[in-house]
């Protein structure tokens, strides 16, 4: 995808990780973030992730699973988006040290399991392999079809059955 497309989006690992770290700095980061559609979000993940399988991995398990686009704790924090809102990417530093710190909303679960996970498949992270079983079988075939895009053997428009 040209940076044209997905201006103030993506950019360089470490660029990316800057954007996150100034982002923590703020306090009460996305206290004043209105509830949008999972629709807006889902749309915008998909976009942002085109041609990039993990990404399209990363958003598809997102997506599918459903509590990420639904919980604006997590994408008024964790989501940064374009300039014209077309594009949002996952900030993956922010949301791993949000799912990890000692005082995390998120304790031993199978939405702490995926979002981890999801984190694994972007920054080649610690990924809690061994919660999988905690998944249920909707969750666990959604990891599975998300792996398979990461991997290049389901494209994204496969798993989603629209291709």
């Amino acid at each position: 995808m040209s940076g044209e497309r997905r201006r103030g989006v993506g950019g360089t690992a470490q660029a990316r990780a800057a954007a996150a770290g100034a982002r923590r700095e703020r306090p009460h980061p996305g206290a004043a973030v209105p509830a949008l559609s999972s629709e807006v979000i889902e749309a915008a993940l998909y976009r942002a992730a085109e041609g990039e399988p993990a990404a399209e991995a990363t958003a598809y398990i997102l997506t599918e699973e459903g509590s990420f686009v639904r919980r604006a704790d997590l994408y008024a924090v964790c989501l940064e988006w374009s300039d014209d809102g077309r594009y949002a990417s996952v900030l993956w530093p922010v949301l791993r040290e949000l799912v990890t710190r000692p005082s995390s909303p998120y304790e031993e679960g199978p939405l702490r399991t995926i979002l981890l996970l999801c984190c694994a498949l972007h920054d080649d992270g610690p990924a809690p392999l061994t919660r999988l079983s905690a998944l249920d079988t909707t969750n666990a075939r959604i990891v599975s079809r998300g792996i398979h895009i990461a991997t290049g053997k389901l494209t994204l428009a496969q798993a989603l059955g629209t291709a």
